[in-house]
């Protein structure tokens, strides 16, 4: 099968010319195989995945010894409600102050994230439960449709807070992706 190299069309036939627009077809106008679409898509998807996690670096504001002596209070910035301690307590770290504005937005984030699951986790609908091949009672269960999406965000939530952890031991002072677009705390 050949492809022509004017307008794109795929040739079944072994004919010189193009029957749609007449271009002289060479031995060498293949059509793309699987294996290229296959790599552009992972290409696509790895571009993507590299605009989203590059984020604003402000690691050169930081000195290395302010980093290594306060770690573990930057730490406890991603913890979920421990963020408290290092947001609350030190004052004198400008890195452990950084990673504890973007810990407590991403609490804020996490509180927002489990008050939905709260409220869908109302959404009820009734099942019969069958026990050996008899129905044993009816009960009532939130639907795989409510329950798949929340658990997605919540990954994503907890993938964050990793993220965090992650820059806190490289001793970098990097924003978090989606969560540098919410600034409550600043």
């Amino acid at each position: 099968m050949a492809v022509c190299p004017k307008c794109g069309k795929e040739i079944k036939t072994k004919s010189k010319f193009c029957p749609e627009c007449g271009a002289e077809l060479t031995t060498t106008s293949k059509a793309k195989k699987p294996e290229t679409k296959e790599k552009e898509m992972s290409e696509a998807i790895k571009d993507s995945v590299e605009k989203v996690l590059d984020t604003e670096d402000a690691t050169k504001d930081f000195t290395k010894k302010d980093a290594k002596d306060n770690m573990g209070m930057a730490l406890l910035s991603y913890l979920g409600p421990l963020v408290l301690i290092p947001y609350f307590m030190e004052k004198n770290s400008k890195f452990v102050k950084y990673h504890a504005k973007q810990g407590m937005n991403l609490l804020v984030v996490w509180v927002g994230y489990a008050i939905m699951c709260c409220l869908l986790g109302l959404i009820k609908v009734s099942r019969t439960v069958y026990y050996f091949g008899y129905a044993y009672g009816k009960v009532k269960v939130t639907p795989w449709w409510v329950c798949l999406p929340m658990w997605i965000v919540g990954l994503g939530v907890s993938i964050l807070a990793i993220l965090g952890i992650v820059y806190v031991i490289q001793g970098k002072a990097k924003e978090l992706p989606i969560i540098n677009k919410i600034k409550i705390f600043k």
